[in-house]
């Protein structure tokens, strides 16, 4: 409840009390009639006060299990999210690494195939060097 309503019920409350006092006051009784009336407008006042704060009790805690399931719900939410996004990144890491080992493995297979043809220009050109050198010695 909003201090307003607390306000109005305790407002309430005390105009109750006070007004069932002078009216029972102010009646044309006898002493014992109006002692009487008194008790029992005062177990009558402090019934209702009782039953109105339990009732203002169960309306908290509703209040209260209602907002806690909120709470919860917001919590449960928020948790999806980000495992939804955990998986998100951890799946384009995943990605992002099978390309990167797929790279690596062109490349060492081109610096393989640069490598076997370096040897073989080597070969090759020491070949054509020797032939070369006999021609010019003759």
């Amino acid at each position: 409840m909003s201090s307003n309503k607390l306000y109005f019920v305790g407002g309430l409350f005390l105009g109750t009390i006070i007004g069932g006092t002078l009216g029972v006051l102010m009646a044309p009784t006898s002493g014992l009639e109006t002692r009487k009336k008194l008790a029992e407008g005062t177990e009558e006042v402090l019934g209702n006060a009782y039953d109105q704060a339990v009732e203002y009790g169960e309306n908290l805690k509703e209040q209260f299990q209602d907002m806690q399931e909120q709470f919860t719900e917001r919590v449960n939410e928020y948790k999806n999210q980000i495992e939804n996004k955990i998986q998100e990144i951890q799946d384009e890491v995943e990605q992002d690494i099978a390309d990167l080992n797929d790279e690596l493995e062109a490349l060492e297979k081109e610096d393989s195939e640069l490598a076997t043809g370096a040897k073989v220009i080597t070969s090759e050109d020491t070949k054509l060097d020797a032939e070369a050198i006999k021609k010019e010695a003759e």
